[in-house]
C-alpha cells in the first residue's frame, strides 16, 4: 500500500499552467498592478484548478505581512453580537477581501486594550491595513495609525485628511423620513441615539435637528440609556410630546415596540416608530419596523478597495456610497388629530 502524500502545487506549476512566469504570479497573489486583468484571470484559474495559495506563514518570516484586514472593535460581546449591522458588515467584507486573496482580522477588546492591540498587530505584520469603525471624538486610532504609517480607512464622517473615509449620502434619507412623518400629520419627534460618543451620532444629531426644523417640526434627541431600570419607559418618558420616534438601530426599535404596549402606548396608533438602521429584525416583531436600509454591503466593498490601492503604495480620496432608502412597513402611521387625547398610560 502506497500512503505517500501527493505533493502540494508550486508557484512553478502554477506559471506553467497559466503560461507565464513564477514573479507575474507573484505579482497577482501581492496585489500589485503590473499584470493585465486577463492575466490575472489566467493566473488565479490555474491556481484554483491546481489548488495552490502562497505560503503566507513564509511571507510573514520574510517580513512581507499576511494580506489581512485587521478590523478591532471596541465592544462586548453581547453588544457586538446584538447588533446587525456588525454581521452585515462582516458579510459584506468577506467576497471583495477573497477575490484579492486577503483575509480579515478580527477581535472584540475592551477600550483600555484598544491602542495596544493595533500596536502589536502592526508590528508583529498581522495586519496590512485597518478598517475603522466607531469613530470617536478626538478619537486615538486617526493618530495611532498616521505614527504607525499603517493604510487605514474608516467608515463615518471623515475627521481627518491623512485617514481617507467611506461615508453613506445621509442628507436625503432625513428628508425622506421627515416628509414620511409630516405626511402622516407628526409635528413632534423624538430621536433616539445609542452612541452619543461617536462622531456619526453627533453628525445625525445636528442633520436631524437641523431638517427638522426647516420643517417647522419639533425635534428633540435623546440618548438610549441601558442602564435603567426600564430603557424603554424612559425613553417615552423623556420624548414628551412626541408622537414618532427616529431610532438609532433597529435592535432597539425593536424593544420599543415590543415592550410599550406594556406601558400603555399602542404602536402605530398612539407612537409611530422608524429604525435608522434595517435588516432581518425588522421583519420579526409586530408590526413590522419602518426602516432605512443602509448601503453597507457597497460601503465594505469601497473600503477594501481604497485599502488595497493604499497598501499599494496610491494616493486616495474620501468617497461616499449610495444614500440610504426608505422602507416603509406598519411602524408607522398617521397621528392623533391634535383635539384627541394625548398619550398616556392605559390603566
Amino acid at each position: 500500500m502506497n500512503d505517500k502524500k501527493p505533493a502540494r502545487a508550486t508557484i512553478a506549476a502554477v506559471a506553467a499552467r497559466a503560461g507565464v512566469s513564477p514573479s507575474a504570479v507573484s505579482h497577482v497573489f501581492n496585489g500589485r498592478p503590473n499584470v493585465s486583468t486577463a492575466t490575472a484571470d489566467r493566473i488565479r484559474r490555474a491556481a484554483d484548478e491546481l489548488h495552490w495559495r502562497p505560503n503566507y506563514a513564509s511571507r510573514k518570516v520574510s517580513g512581507r505581512g499576511g494580506r489581512s484586514l485587521g478590523l478591532v472593535v471596541t465592544r462586548s460581546g453581547d453588544t457586538f453580537e446584538r447588533d446587525p449591522f456588525f454581521m452585515r458588515l462582516i458579510a459584506g467584507l468577506t467576497e471583495p477581501l477573497a477575490a484579492i486573496g486577503w483575509s480579515l482580522s478580527l477581535t472584540l477588546v475592551r477600550d483600555t486594550d484598544e491602542e495596544r492591540v493595533y500596536r502589536e498587530w502592526w508590528s508583529e505584520q498581522r495586519v496590512d491595513a485597518f478598517l475603522l469603525v466607531d469613530v470617536r471624538d478626538d478619537d486615538p486610532r486617526i493618530l495611532q495609525v498616521r505614527e504607525l504609517g499603517a493604510p487605514a480607512v474608516l467608515l463615518g464622517a471623515p475627521v481627518d485628511d491623512l485617514v481617507p473615509a467611506v461615508t453613506v449620502h445621509d442628507d436625503a434619507a432625513y428628508e425622506e423620513v421627515l416628509e414620511h412623518l409630516a405626511a402622516l400629520g407628526h409635528r413632534a419627534i423624538s430621536r433616539v441615539s445609542d452612541s452619543p460618543g461617536l462622531v456619526h451620532s453627533r453628525e445625525r444629531d445636528r442633520r436631524f435637528v437641523e431638517a427638522a426644523e426647516r420643517r417647522g417640526m419639533t425635534p428633540t434627541v435623546l440618548h438610549w440609556e441601558p442602564s435603567a431600570e426600564d430603557p424603554v419607559a424612559d425613553v417615552l418618558r423623556r420624548s414628551g410630546p412626541a408622537t414618532a420616534l427616529l431610532v438609532d438601530s433597529e435592535a432597539m426599535a425593536a424593544e420599543i415596540i415590543a415592550h410599550a404596549p406594556e406601558l400603555g402606548v399602542r404602536v402605530p396608533e398612539q407612537l409611530s416608530v422608524i429604525a435608522w438602521e434595517d435588516s432581518w429584525v425588522s421583519t420579526l416583531v409586530r408590526p413590522r419596523i419602518t426602516a432605512l436600509d443602509a448601503p453597507v454591503e457597497e460601503s465594505a466593498r469601497t473600503a477594501v478597495k481604497l485599502l488595497e490601492r493604499l497598501v499599494n503604495g496610491e494616493r486616495v480620496a474620501s468617497q461616499t456610497v449610495s444614500a440610504r432608502r426608505l422602507i416603509v412597513r406598519e411602524s408607522t402611521a398617521r397621528t392623533q388629530a391634535p383635539d384627541q387625547t394625548p398619550i398616556e398610560k392605559d390603566e
